[in-house]
């Protein structure tokens, strides 16, 4: 009989990038680690990396570790584009790919990041959403393999703590409280103040408000169902709030320039991230391939409105990633 206390996981197949068929056999190791993750979140991506670093770790011990990555890539699905976003992440063939959003309803998850630890019988062990505790997820990894006799055989333990602390990067921390704009017509979440039709070219004028946490088009863009296309003229308004830092997920086929201006000129407030580059006196921030760019950190007593100003080539945006922070790297032009 399965104690009250525990419940039993969701047997999860699907398809990786490659289309090669991937079946999760909880019974194959002592303990397994199941990742849901959303790729074109800053937050989750960093949570990926840490998790894909336990796993080094635990390579020689019956430790599965699977990656269930939500369908905000589709568009990029088997593409050149998503191999190349789970190469950086040295991730591939135990990564799912949970195209129409199945395997996250069916398994109770709520938010992503999320993890899932289980044992061999398939009993859910403990199980995080948004804000991840990496230490107690090695803590029930470590007691289980113990109990089964490889005590000598463990690592030591890492330097995690509760989500960002430790060995993990400095932007992790008070990301368990980011909040992500998407970009296009996947999830629901509109934020051209309407309902647009995906796949389609639309003309966006700016409106005479501004929002915390808000985007706005401005000028022709391309509305596809995970991302908007802008060309050369277009332009992309962010508000943002005191202590927050924006991380945009985007990516251009054959590299593209986007300019940068704030609302808020004084350099004192405002930490920018490693993506900002200076050039010939403006901010510039060149997109080649699909990933995260460090966008800036405002640090001041007031609101602030970002533009990002398409100047040359085609970018492809998917996401708008705000999160409350107390520190970003420094990289002032």
């Amino acid at each position: 009989m399965e104690p009250k206390d525990q419940v039993r996981a969701l047997r999860i197949s699907g398809l990786n990038v490659a289309g090669e068929p991937v079946d999760v056999d909880y019974s194959l190791n002592l303990m397994n680690v199941v990742l849901f993750f959303e790729p074109v979140s800053k937050n989750s991506l960093d949570v990926v990396e840490l998790v894909r670093l336990m796993s080094e770790r635990y390579s020689r011990l019956s430790v599965g570790f699977w990656y269930v990555m939500e369908p905000r890539l589709s568009c990029l699905y088997r593409s050149l584009s998503a191999q190349r976003t789970l190469d950086r992440l040295s991730l591939f063939s135990n990564v799912l790919f949970d195209a129409n959003n199945m395997i996250v309803l069916q398994s109770g998850v709520r938010v992503v990041p999320a993890v899932i630890v289980v044992d061999s019988n398939g009993l859910i062990c403990s199980q995080f959403e948004g804000e991840i505790s990496l230490l107690e997820i090695e803590r029930t990894v470590q007691a289980r393999i113990a109990l089964s006799g490889y005590k000598d055989e463990l690592p030591l333990m890492s330097r995690f703590d509760a989500f960002g602390n430790g060995i993990t990067s400095e932007l992790s921390r008070g990301r368990s409280g980011s909040v992500m704009r998407q970009l296009g017509y996947a999830t629901g979440d509109y934020v051209f103040g309407s309902v647009i039709a995906p796949e389609t070219n639309q003309e966006f004028s700016l409106p005479d408000y501004c929002l915390i946490n808000t985007i706005y088009p401005f000028g022709a863009w391309f509305v596809g169902r995970d991302s908007i296309a802008g060309n050369s003229g277009s332009t992309v308004y962010v508000s943002c709030a005191r202590d927050e830092s924006v991380t945009i997920f985007a990516g251009a086929e054959a590299g593209a320039t986007l300019r940068i201006h704030t609302s808020i000129e004084s350099p004192q407030n405002m930490v920018f991230g490693k993506d900002v580059k200076k050039s010939e006196g403006s901010l510039e921030m060149k997109f080649d391939e699909f990933r995260p760019y460090e966008v800036l950190l405002n640090s001041g007593d007031s609101d602030l409105l970002i533009s990002l100003q398409i100047m040359s080539g085609t970018a492809q945006l998917y996401s708008v990633e705000f999160c409350p922070t107390v520190y970003v790297p420094v990289n002032r032009p």
